[in-house]
């Protein structure tokens, strides 16, 4: 006759191996309730493990867009409180230029140091950073768009004794043209330095500057040989491409800064009445001008702007669809966990009663 037994030994070690996978089990099983995912949750979907996975790969590619997004709407701000300052100092400069048109006047003095002082915080904002980058400069987005006004440690001349170079060179010597005939070479010189042209041309005499690389230092308006240089862009989702913002180096921002160069490199004050008039004229003209392009430039970025926070919009519900979806499939029952929680704990708290008896058992009990 054969007799299956147990001993008391192996069933101890039985008891031993199951009570620690019970255990594991719980400490799943808590990790589950704490989480709200499944523990593991390949095991649990099956069959519908691609499908989370795919709604996974849809939610990371929508996040980074949405930050991508949100990027865009903080540079676009920047940019846009940027423009407003400078508008608004332009404008300040612009209505005291205005006033004495006719002939030259006592105020032209004050003018002039009114105008260094919208110079210098034009050509401040036009520097303005975002992040890690600058935002006037183009795809050029590592280092300051714009040389100070007095200068800078290039070894170039300042952007100030350029405009003073190029003003004595048209007007034979003098520091300020003194006839008609001299402002209107003045003009035409200034129209010169502030011109958009290849960056592999040199600049026509008696100029030795262009306006790009002596005022200017980011992207160029043109690459060599004159094709347009692309503009910087921003990528708010998979289909759309937006080229936005302004760079100091657009025909709006050349007319202003030559504007204000004209009225911050001559005191006008001094000026005899044949050059004086046509002089105020033109600069007040380039000062116009550029704010009215500064203007078209700061309505464009605002649509824009408005275009990427739909976008951003829809990001967001989008991610709280697929989040729901994601949870919906990934997600435990709290109810269902608990319930599992009791069972385990009193399966576990079984074998440890069972545990503890079979160890107290000796021979000697049944002798």
């Amino acid at each position: 006759m054969i007799y299956n037994s147990v001993s008391t030994v192996g069933l101890s070690l039985r008891l031993q191996t199951a009570a620690t996978a019970l255990q594991l089990e719980q400490l799943r099983n808590n990790d589950e309730i704490a989480s709200g995912k499944h523990f593991d949750v390949a095991q649990a979907l099956g069959a519908r493990t691609g499908h989370d996975i795919a709604l996974r790969n849809l939610y990371d590619e929508t996040d980074q867009f949405q930050k991508s997004a949100a990027l865009l709407q903080g540079r676009m701000t920047t940019m846009d409180s940027a423009l407003t300052n400078i508008l608004a100092a332009g404008q300040d400069v612009l209505a005291a230029a205005s006033t004495g048109l006719g002939q030259p006047s006592p105020t032209g003095t004050s003018l002039q140091v009114r105008a260094r002082g919208v110079l210098d915080q034009v050509v401040g904002m036009l520097n303005a950073s975002s992040g890690n980058g600058y935002l006037f400069g183009g795809v050029e987005v590592k280092t300051p768009p714009m040389r100070a006004v007095q200068g800078d440690a290039s070894g170039l001349p300042a952007p100030m004794s350029i405009v003073q170079d190029a003003i004595s060179a048209a007007s034979g010597g003098a520091s300020a043209p003194q006839t008609a005939a001299d402002t209107a070479a003045v003009v035409a010189t200034l129209g010169d330095l502030f011109a958009v042209r290849d960056p592999a041309l040199p600049p026509p005499p008696p100029l030795t500057q262009g306006f790009e690389g002596g005022f200017y230092v980011g992207a160029t308006a043109m690459q060599p040989g004159g094709a347009a240089t692309p503009r910087l862009s921003g990528r708010p989702d998979r289909t759309t491409d937006i080229p936005y913002g302004v760079q100091a180096n657009d025909p709006a921002m050349r007319d202003l800064l030559q504007g204000l160069y004209m009225l911050t490199s001559v005191d006008t004050s001094k000026l005899p009445q044949d050059a004086y008039q046509p002089y105020m004229q033109a600069a007040v003209g380039k000062v116009s001008a550029g704010l009215d392009g500064v203007r078209n430039a700061t309505a464009q970025l605002g649509s824009q702007r408005q275009q990427v926070d739909e976008i951003a919009e829809r990001h967001a519900a989008q991610l709280k669809i697929l989040n729901d979806q994601i949870d919906a499939l990934e997600g435990v029952d709290p109810a269902e966990s608990s319930v599992r929680l009791n069972q385990l704990e009193a399966q576990i708290e079984a074998t440890s009663a069972a545990t503890a008896r079979i160890s107290r058992m000796h021979l000697s009990n049944y002798l």
